[in-house]
């Protein structure tokens, strides 16, 4: 097993989320990933974009193949009052004149045409360029749905942790406030044979019901950020997520690791790349205009005429040819065209030079922020063993008379702010792997890997 498959292992097993109702209530992470990547909005968007993509290939391909039409026609023009001059008939021989006294007696004519032309490009160099560019981009929504993946995966990776970390929040809000409860109790007895005075009683139900109002805030942020997952992960309003935050502090490993960083795994530095190489073959597209086209057609034509409708004499007619069609002259359109994809692709490739820099600062920033994370973790879990160890002692010490109220709700606050601000670390170590991983570009592949 690789490094960077190690860092996901625990990440993997974290996850748990109802999606269906099942024996166990519980869901890995690898269902909640796939349910989101598979029902996610943006990511079909992606999908709908990259199959769009396809068809822009199979479209500019088309164009380059047999290309067939038919065509059909009928018409009947209608004649009122044809006179013929006197001059006419003196220009003709006598023999002819029944023709004339003929022709001005028609009153109608009708003309009928059906035709059928297949046309075959020959050379274009439009035509090549553009099937590329149609290529390059299908290559470039691809790499976009994986980036929408990738972004799906660290959002709901996120939104997971923020839950947990709020329910973790409560769950130490409880400990707290079960604790104080029972030593309410105890005052309270103390305070009833005069042994305490009412002021420290009344301090602890002051303490009490802070903690409870702070409890129905967190609750509250509970359910807004489950909520919010669920549509992140295009899981239906009316499912329940339920998140065992427990797991997430119990069974983590304390451990430091790195990814290994190449910007070319990086799905927004790829897009890059590749846009840049569709925007070069826009420029190649645009000087393919000043090329010429040659195409060949072949037509085969009926057509009937007469002074009655009457479809069963047809002429018949076919041809055969070639089209060429030179530019010649378009007051400067074509040049504008070129320079105009010219500056795009310099753009672009200003982007990429400015993108491999701040790439690589995030993927830095990220690691360091683990490795901060992990270091702090190990303090945090040392002063939380050390603040229960003191509350332990001064429980004791009050139950002996020889601590103060005021002492034990202090050492009691103690532990439980260092208890909140281990489970905080643990799932900011969470969240820190996950980033880094994403700034690896790592993340959909070990995700796909352990699915």
């Amino acid at each position: 097993m690789r490094m960077k498959e190690k860092l996901l292992v625990p990440l993997l097993l974290s996850f748990s989320v109802f999606i269906s109702q099942q024996a166990s209530g519980q869901t890995e992470l690898k269902n909640l990933i796939g349910y989101a990547l598979e029902h996610s909005h943006d990511v079909k968007k992606a999908e709908y974009q990259l199959q769009e993509s396809s068809y822009m290939v199979k479209e500019a391909r088309g164009h380059g193949l047999p290309q067939v039409e038919g065509s059909a026609s009928s018409s009947k023009m209608m004649f009122k009052n044809i006179e013929i001059p006197a001059s006419a008939y003196s220009m003709i021989p006598a023999e002819y004149s029944p023709i004339l006294d003929k022709l001005s007696s028609i009153d109608k004519f009708y003309s009928t045409s059906a035709a059928v032309q297949v046309t075959q490009l020959i050379y274009s160099q439009s035509y090549w360029i553009g099937l590329n560019a149609a290529k390059k981009t299908r290559e470039l929504y691809s790499i976009l749905k994986t980036k929408s993946e990738e972004e799906i995966i660290a959002e709901v990776a996120d939104g997971y942790y923020q839950a947990g970390s709020l329910i973790l929040q409560v769950q130490t809000i409880n400990k707290s406030i079960k604790n104080l409860k029972e030593i309410f109790r105890i005052a309270d007895l103390n305070y009833k044979n005069d042994f305490i005075k009412e002021s420290d009683v009344n301090r602890l139900k002051v303490t009490i019901t802070n903690l409870e109002t702070t409890q129905k805030t967190l609750q509250n942020g509970i359910y807004i950020q489950m909520n919010y997952l669920k549509a992140l992960a295009g899981i239906p309003s009316d499912s329940t997520i339920s998140i065992d935050a427990e797991s997430l502090v119990n069974n983590f490993d304390i451990r430091t690791s790195k990814a290994n960083f190449k910007i070319e795994d990086v799905p927004s530095y790829q897009a890059l790349t590749k846009q840049a190489e569709v925007y070069e073959q826009q420029t190649k597209l645009s000087k393919a205009e000043y090329y010429p086209t040659l195409a060949a057609f072949g037509k085969y034509s009926f057509t009937s005429g007469g002074t009655s409708f009457n479809l069963d004499s047809w002429n018949k007619m076919s041809t055969i040819g070639l089209n060429l069609s030179i530019p010649i002259f378009k007051s400067g359109v074509t040049r504008s065209k070129v320079r105009r994809s010219q500056l795009q692709h310099f753009q672009i490739n200003e982007d990429i030079a400015k993108s491999k820099e701040l790439l690589k600062i995030a993927f830095d920033n990220a690691q360091s922020a683990y490795q901060t994370a992990q270091e702090q973790l190990i303090v945090q879990k040392d002063n939380r063993e050390l603040a229960q160890k003191v509350y332990q002692q001064t429980l004791l010490q009050y139950q002996e008379g020889m601590a103060s109220m005021a002492d034990l709700l202090n050492v009691n606050s103690d532990f439980l702010q260092a208890d909140n601000s281990y489970n905080q670390q643990v799932l900011k170590c969470k969240t820190s792997e996950i980033q880094m991983l994403k700034a690896s570009g790592n993340l959909k592949r070990l995700v796909s890997q352990k699915q």
